[in-house]
């Protein structure tokens, strides 16, 4: 009989969400809005990182900042989740610290357990699908592999980055034949139907001491900082904060130009099909004409959100609408993934109220 594999959820909760503004702020970002259910998908994202019938999933650890230390440990109550810990960092360093940070205290805390990172602000449609995938990939992961998941694109997409496969290694799994940056619109329809090319999730499976040694060859840096910072971190009940100064040192790069795209390890769990989005603009969410607050006449392909403010919309298409107490948005659907200028305008204007 195969032994299920121990799967040690990472959840990496330092997004901003910016092309989510107005709704998405920096106290309350998009991660802990609840944009697609009646839960956030920060707690969506803790929900299914469950036990499963392929795997073993222990309690989740969080890293993220500090502003926002009470009210994951709030949104984790209401669903009750437990944290095995709660991982503060001082300041922003990118994903291949998180990633560094989580092989060390897995290494500590759940020896022989697998790592699953993952970010706290994207969708999954099919919960049970992902945990079957992730299972999937734990024999490619337990023999040394560093496992990303590759999801089937729907669409010619120019907004991601894309995963080409390559040899099989197991039922599923391949080896990566090569990373490839966000594509124009060309390229794009070339990797679709190709039937070897999926969207990269950003969702990765390793064990600790495979991170570690990879570290150690490409970004020798990073793993000493990150390590160090556990080290001499300090605890509160759930509460662990990184060491600030040791921390501070490490360089901030993300886990794909760190390790990804350099390591001979890498192994592509695909095509992963759970209904996956990242929901990084405001088309990737369904338009809210069915809320009371929301008035939609002759319009066709808007998106109109509000949290309070009752919203009319007469005669207009392919826009976004979305309205909070103190700003409004109005952008053409085409330029949605441009809504962080916005903010960076507000940044300019010093007008951190608004942010």
């Amino acid at each position: 009989m195969t032994m299920r594999a121990l799967i040690q959820p990472v959840i990496m909760s330092g997004g901003a969400g910016t092309r989510l503004w107005p709704m998405s702020r920096a106290a309350r970002p998009k991660q802990f809005l609840p944009l697609v259910a009646e839960t956030s998908l920060f707690q969506e994202t803790a929900m299914r990182m469950t036990s499963d019938e392929a795997a073993e999933f222990a309690a989740p650890i969080i890293v993220a900042g500090e502003a926002h230390a009470e009210i994951i440990a709030a949104q984790l109550k209401e669903i009750g989740v437990s944290p095995a810990a709660i991982i503060i960092e001082p300041c922003p360093r990118n994903t291949a610290a998180v990633a560094a940070v989580a092989a060390a205290w897995t290494a500590k805390m759940r020896p022989g357990a697998l790592c699953l990172l993952a970010p706290a602000d994207h969708h999954i449609a099919d919960a049970r699908a992902f945990r079957a995938a992730v299972a999937q990939g734990a024999g490619a992961a337990s023999k040394g592999a560093i496992v990303t998941f590759g999801v089937r694109p729907s669409e010619p997409h120019t907004g991601y980055g894309y995963i080409e496969a390559g040899a099989p290694m197991a039922e599923g799994v391949a080896e990566v034949a090569a990373f490839r940056e966000k594509p124009d619109l060309q390229t794009a329809e070339h990797y679709v139907a190709s039937g070897r090319h999926f969207w990269n999730a950003g969702i990765f499976l390793y064990a600790p001491e495979a991170m570690t040694g990879e570290l150690a060859v490409h970004a020798p840096a990073i793993g000493r900082a990150a390590d160090a910072a556990l080290r001499d971190a300090q605890s509160d009940g759930a509460l662990c904060r990184l060491d600030a100064a040791r921390f501070a040192e490490c360089p901030a790069d993300s886990i794909d130009y760190a390790v990804m795209e350099k390591t001979s390890r890498a192994a592509v769990v695909g095509p992963l099909d759970a209904g996956w989005s990242d929901i990084g603009a405001w088309t990737a969410i369904e338009g809210g004409e069915q809320d009371a607050r929301v008035a939609a006449i002759d319009c066709d392909g808007v998106v109109i959100r509000t949290d309070g403010p009752f919203v009319g919309a007469l005669a207009v298409s392919d826009l976004v609408i979305v309205a909070t107490k103190d700003a409004v948005l109005v952008a053409p659907k085409s330029r949605a993934q441009d809504v962080k200028k916005i903010v960076e305008e507000l940044k300019a204007r010093g007008r951190r109220d608004l942010l």
